[in-house]
């Protein structure tokens, strides 16, 4: 056959055949994208398995997904050349953003978690804060003290540092007197000018004498380490432990002390604990019990000695006497102890659409009215709620009762799917608003166990119950205040609860 004779596709093809192949050369766009792809995932995948919040199986899922996937785009982009800027490279590119801004959210979250449980751990320094306290018809700043006489108490062992602290802020002499309600009077007295003072004693005269408390006006308050007390004869207090040695598994059963803080703001001070709620969980048995402490619970405070004193006191000075105190009420050991003050209260309950709680009475407190049965609640509508107490012939008792039903509707609503709706503003507004000793770790692995297994929790609840009446107190022993005398049946009882529960039974 001659050269004429063969068709010109043949030949076309055949010349083809033989040009040589050239490699395509990926855009500078297809390797843009394809490193922005690669670092995200990279990023997003480091930040959850640091959080290390996903159970292992799901762990593996989204590793592998987001690695397959990101794998796939990255060759997609890669193997198209300029020639082949076509819809395939077009889709790749489209799938690189999804990839990219879905790595980027994850690792948002994660984050966000991560500062959150940093941020709700206890200070690693402890501190006492003290007020610098003028009568309201005093000087109205601190400059105004200038050469002026100071009261102080007596025995201090944080003097030295209290003196570094005022000096700091003005120059002042002192005058001392034996106790603290010394102070008070030679203020009203006008013997000095001011007084220094250490915070859980206003506190306490807020609570024993809100009258004479209100008379008075904080000018500054200022804190002072705790590892500066010089005690006398070189002797130091064991300090209360506030938990387990050793961290609980995440499927064994313990207690967690819910502390409520009388205060707004930030929750980094000491303050009168008005809310005392131990909360034992099972995580076998799905099983949590909520044991009501009332606040006046008259009682031995944790390494005081002489006369016991309302329960709220406790927290005045320090969560480790509170932790102490209920530990001695109740032969327990609390694991971990969680204090919230009442704007994360209220910030976390917003943040999950509200609760619905069960009242068992109708009433109107704070402005807002209640009806027997369901009632839906926002934050302030809860917090008015929870803080009701003379609406009620047996006052904290009642009070006692529906913080448990605001606290059962929370955990209900917390332990659901609806929790992830709100999770940017749950973790935003619970920040600087709560505080636990419950490490990182323990932390992540609670929640691993939640999302592994979707508990559904059982919440019973119980209060401890008592006789009132006018008692001298160790906090403010120099006039009778309202206690309550504990019913000793009411704490066996709640005794037998505990261990129960903590026994899966």
């Amino acid at each position: 056959m001659s050269d004429e004779n063969v068709p010109a596709t043949v030949d076309a093809e055949a010349r083809h055949s033989l040009a040589p192949v050239t490699r395509r050369r990926p855009t500078v766009v297809g390797i843009v994208v394809s490193v922005l792809v690669v670092a995200a995932a990279a990023i997003g995948l480091g930040v959850v398995l640091k959080a290390a919040v996903l159970p292992p199986m799901m762990a593996v899922l989204v590793v592998a997904a987001d690695v397959v996937l990101s794998l796939g785009v990255v060759a997609l982009l890669l193997l198209s050349g300029p020639r082949h800027h076509s819809v395939r490279f077009w889709v790749a590119v489209v799938l690189a953003v999804l990839l990219v801004v879905g790595n980027g959210v994850m690792a948002k979250v994660g984050t966000d978690y991560l500062t959150t449980v940093d941020k709700i751990q206890p200070p690693s320094t402890q501190t006492e804060a003290y007020d610098i306290v003028v009568l309201n018809t005093g000087a109205e700043a601190v400059d105004q003290l200038a050469s002026t006489k100071m009261g102080e108490a007596d025995a201090d062992e944080l003097a030295d540092a209290v003196h570094e602290g005022v000096a700091g802020i003005v120059d002042v002499t002192y005058e001392t007197y034996p106790m603290w309600q010394d102070l008070i009077t030679a203020l009203e007295n006008k013997d000095v000018t001011s007084i220094v003072i250490r915070d859980a004693y206003m506190q306490v005269l807020q609570d024993a004498e809100p009258d004479r408390f209100d008379s008075l006006r904080v000018l500054k308050t200022f804190e002072v380490d705790q590892s500066r007390a010089v005690w006398p004869k070189g002797e130091t207090p064991t300090p209360t432990p506030t938990a387990t040695p050793t961290p609980v598994a995440p499927s064994n059963a313990y207690i967690v002390y819910i502390s409520g803080i009388d205060q707004y703001g930030s929750i980094g001070g000491k303050g009168r604990s008005d809310v005392n709620i131990l909360m034992v969980i099972n995580p076998t048995t799905g099983k949590v019990l909520l044991v009501n402490t009332p606040r006046d619970y008259y009682v031995k405070l944790h390494g005081k000695t002489g006369l016991p004193d309302k329960l709220t006191h406790a927290g005045a000075y320090g969560i480790d006497v509170s932790v102490g105190t209920l530990q001695d009420l109740y032969d327990i050991t609390i694991d971990y102890y969680l204090r919230i003050n009442f704007d994360s209260l209220m910030t976390i309950i917003d943040a999950v659409g509200g609760v619905d709680v069960d009242s068992a009475y109708d009433f109107t407190s704070r402005g807002y009215t209640f009806h027997v049965g369901m009632n839906h609640m926002d934050g302030a509508t809860a917090l008015a709620f929870s803080r009701a107490r003379y609406n009620f012939a047996d006052g904290d008792r009642t009070r006692g009762k529906n913080q448990e039903q605001v606290i059962t509707s929370l955990i209900k609503k917390l332990s659901s799917p609806a929790v992830l709706g709100g999770y940017n503003r749950i973790v935003s507004g619970v920040q600087n608003s709560i505080q636990t000793s419950m490490p990182p770790d323990v932390i992540s692995a609670q929640v691993r166990q939640q999302l592994s297994s979707n508990q559904s929790w059982t919440v019973d609840s119980i209060s401890v119950d008592g006789a009132g009446k006018l008692d001298y107190t160790w906090s403010y022993p120099g006039q009778r205040l309202y206690v309550m005398v504990p019913d000793q049946a009411t704490v066996d009882a709640a005794k037998a609860a505990i261990q129960a529960t903590l026994a899966g039974q």
